[in-house]
C-alpha cells in the first residue's frame, strides 16, 4: 500500500516537472519568433541568430 503511494507521488513529480520543461521551451521559443518578427516589423535586418537545442538560451542580433 505505502509502496504504490510512493510510486504515484514519484510519477506525478516526473509529470510534472515534463509538463513545466515543455511549457518553458515552448515560452521561450516564442520569445524567439516575436524578436525575429520584431527586427523585421522595425525594418531591420536580422544579422544574428542563435538557439541551442532546447530554445531555452537563444540570440537574435538586429541591425536597422
Amino acid at each position: 500500500m505505502r509502496s504504490k503511494r510512493i510510486r504515484n507521488v514519484i510519477i506525478g513529480l516526473i509529470l510534472t516537472v515534463t509538463a513545466m520543461v515543455t511549457i518553458s521551451i515552448a515560452l521561450s521559443y516564442n520569445g524567439f519568433i516575436e524578436a525575429k518578427s520584431a527586427c523585421v516589423e522595425n525594418n531591420g535586418t536580422i544579422t544574428e541568430e542563435n538557439v541551442d537545442l532546447l530554445a531555452l538560451n537563444w540570440s537574435v542580433s538586429c541591425e536597422q
